[in-house]
């Protein structure tokens, strides 16, 4: 094993003198989860499959007229149909810890229940990576390579999906810099429209990164967001777009317990007696896929 914390060790700074033994700060991170901004197409737990496949039909069809002779019949219409299949796959993080490090411990400083209680968030910020990852097949694109993202780059995107006949309600996924370029271009416009900020109540409900809302689609703030050739590639879609599907362990796990009381994450604690060092395991099994691409549309921008 590696990565362990020991009171010699990487924990070594969370041990102090009594005036500081008590205080424990945590650094800044990102803990947007956007379970909420996705479809759940289910859990396949115990169902003897990896793979949930999803029929998909076009029911893009409208009548034609009759033949006019009155006795001539026409023809069966062809309905499209196809499928798209989602895999789970295995995700883990795990803990480890000396025991000199957790006997010196004391209420509110890291020990191995607080890096338990962490594993739904370990779940959340895995959940946001592959929704994101997701995001990037999208065919298409707009924005401005290079350049500052804008109102403009924000209406063609909307553009985009109305002319694919998407469904709201709308989500767009920004990275931190494109979200203060679009709220710099706001500043600069006119008129009637106007950027509705997150209010307490919404980030109750909504969780962390939610920003607010511009002209009915909610904005999310997350550093998943992937780059590229000097971009950043954020995007917005409707419902429908992506997808996807779990698998609880339920009991095929001897000893792991659900974690955080989310289902999809499973604990287990981990003994070795000599050196003496003490783990906490978490799994989840996850799949997240595209549904279908005409619902979204990414935006690329200067980084």
């Amino acid at each position: 094993m590696a990565n362990e914390i020991t009171l010699t060790g990487s924990g070594a700074s969370t041990r102090q003198q009594e005036v500081y033994g008590r205080l424990l700060h945590e650094l800044i991170m990102d803990p947007t989860d956007l379970r909420s901004t996705v479809t759940n197409l289910g859990d396949i737990g115990g169902s003897g499959s990896s793979t949930l496949t999803v029929g998909t039909v076009d029911y893009d069809l409208a009548m034609a007229a009759a033949n006019a002779d009155e006795v001539t019949g026409s023809d069966n219409t062809a309905v499209t149909v196809g499928a798209v299949s989602i895999s789970v796959a295995h995700n883990i993080i795990a803990f480890g810890m000396s025991d000199l490090h957790s006997v010196t411990g004391a209420p509110g400083m890291l020990d191995l229940q607080a890096l338990a209680a962490k594993g739904a968030q370990a779940y959340a910020l895995r959940f946001t990576d592959l929704v994101m990852a997701t995001a990037d097949t999208i065919t298409a694109n707009v924005g401005t390579s290079g350049a500052d993202m804008t109102v403009d780059d924000w209406f063609s995107a909307t553009a985009q999906l109305q002319s694919s006949l998407a469904v709201g309600p709308f989500t767009a996924v920004l990275a931190p810099v494109q979200v203060t370029d679009l709220q710099a271009s706001l500043r600069s416009e006119g008129g009637a429209i106007s950027f509705l900020p997150a209010t307490a109540a919404q980030l109750a409900l909504k969780g962390s990164g939610y920003q607010g809302s511009f002209l009915g689609c909610d904005i999310w703030q997350s550093d998943s967001v992937s780059t590229s050739g000097g971009n950043r590639v954020g995007a917005m879609w409707g419902e429908g777009c992506i997808g996807y599907v779990e698998a609880s362990a339920r009991g095929s796990m001897p000893g792991a317990i659900a974690a955080g009381g989310l289902g999809p994450v499973w604990a287990e604690f981990v003994r070795s007696g000599d050196p003496g060092i003490s783990q906490v395991i978490h799994h989840a099994f996850i799949g997240c896929g595209l549904l279908e691409t005409a619902r979204g549309v990414n935006i690329t921008t200067d980084a």
